[in-house]
């Protein structure tokens, strides 16, 4: 079975730039544990995922040269627009396509593989990460949803079909609650470099993606 990964790494970052002040880099490039979060985030992705980067931005694109990740840009700014490049770069191929957010990097090896394993014995349906039962991402999505996912416009993301119940989900539980973070202000990414560091879980808000 063939899986891909497209890291969503498109946004703009305006809430972590507003705490974060004039001067301070974008989101995606910000450091933790001495790499750009965004590289952070694709370093998580083990092999046997095809990692594909969907991104706007030259800087982001050049942070992640250096491990050969496949860059796909988008036509337009929205989220349904990375979806969409994403998933071509890979959609004829895979079997199934996992959406990580580029700022979520405390995914780990155990909780990729759950989600795989997952997607193999159940190919009918998404399968997404969660903890103790409230779902977040990342989200794989079976062959079977490449058409719906490829007609979605504007800011509605993969979690659009799930909501309306186009597209069937089952929920795979993380390892550790901080496996959920994604970074939305410079206090998430002081927790994400905490528990990179072994220094104490971090808090996961169980917001919706």
């Amino acid at each position: 079975m063939r899986i891909g990964c497209v890291l969503m790494a498109s946004g703009e970052g305006r809430r972590f730039a507003a705490a974060a002040g004039p001067g301070a880099p974008m989101k995606l490039l910000a450091p933790l544990a001495g790499a750009p979060l965004v590289v952070r985030t694709a370093r998580s992705v083990p092999p046997a995922f095809e990692l594909v980067a969907a991104t706007r931005w030259p800087d982001v694109a050049a942070a992640l040269a250096p491990l050969g990740v496949r860059i796909a840009v988008p036509d337009g700014p929205r989220r349904s627009d990375s979806l969409r490049a994403g998933l071509a770069a890979g959609a004829g191929a895979w079997d199934g396509c996992l959406f990580l957010p580029g700022d979520q990097p405390l995914v780990s090896a155990e909780s990729f593989a759950a989600l795989a394993a997952a997607l193999e014995g159940d190919p009918g349906r998404a399968h997404r990460l969660a903890w103790r039962g409230r779902p977040g991402s990342p989200v794989l999505f079976p062959r079977s949803s490449f058409p719906a996912l490829a007609r979605l416009r504007g800011g509605e993301g993969g979690a659009g079909l799930l909501r309306s119940g186009a597209v069937g989900a089952g929920l795979v539980e993380a390892r550790r609650a901080e496996e959920l973070l994604d970074v939305d202000v410079p206090d998430d990414l002081r927790a994400a470099e905490r528990a990179l560091r072994g220094g104490g879980t971090c808090d996961w808000r169980g917001e919706m993606p």
